[in-house]
């Protein structure tokens, strides 16, 4: 029987074979690695190719802004009886204005109810008058006035202060807005019959005859 020990095997053949081993586990790593790495370059020179907009962009959503005419002011002329209804007197102010001609007319009917500020003015409306609306037409050639009921219930009466009242109104119309042709005049947004009996109001006042 053949007691000769047997040599282990060389530690160069051993390291040589757990090289080779080695070698087998790691170069899948290795190639993964190389990809994962190649990829990522790839995205990186394509996302720099893409436009700023595209990147990261956010989309807010967009509303049209409305155009509002600047804040001012416009000059304007008021007409008041004189105190002893002699005849009647102008005067002239100036109100807000954004250059809309309704909300123009309202504002000056505002004042016209107001009263007057200069002596030797009396007011052409009745008091606690108050204007509840004015409408122009499309083609900008008739106008419409809406008072408060006081201008009938609190007024004086007598043919010479219904025309006072009238003249007061209609003239200031006329002198603010020439190009307008007629007025019309409602009292708590009807169509009343007259002011204090003499002078009908169903239908529109001719503005040219009220200079």
């Amino acid at each position: 029987m053949n007691d000769t020990p047997r040599r282990p095997p060389s530690t160069d053949a051993s390291r040589r074979r757990r090289g080779r081993r080695t070698g087998a586990l790691r170069w899948p790593f290795w190639l993964g690695l190389f990809l994962l790495a190649g990829g990522s370059a790839w995205f990186l020179w394509s996302l720099g190719r893409q436009p700023a907009s595209e990147i990261g962009a956010i989309e807010t959503p967009t509303r049209p802004v409305a155009e509002t005419p600047a804040a001012g002011d416009r000059a304007v002329i008021l007409v008041f009886p004189e105190w002893d209804a002699a005849g009647h007197v102008t005067e002239r102010r100036r109100v807000p204005s954004r250059g809309r001609a309704e909300e123009d007319l309202l504002a000056i009917m505002q004042e016209l109810c107001a009263g007057p500020r200069r002596s030797g003015a009396a007011h052409g409306l009745p008091e606690r008058t108050q204007v509840l609306g004015a409408y122009l037409d499309r083609e900008g050639r008739e106008a419409v006035l809406d008072f408060s009921r006081d201008l009938v219930v609190r007024h004086p009466g007598g043919s010479a202060a219904e025309s006072a009242t009238l003249t007061s109104i209609l003239r200031t119309v006329a002198l603010n807005f020439p190009d307008l042709e007629v007025c019309r005049i409602l009292v708590g947004g009807e169509q009343a019959e007259t002011i204090a009996g003499h002078i009908a109001l169903d239908r529109p006042f001719d503005l040219r005859r009220w200079l």
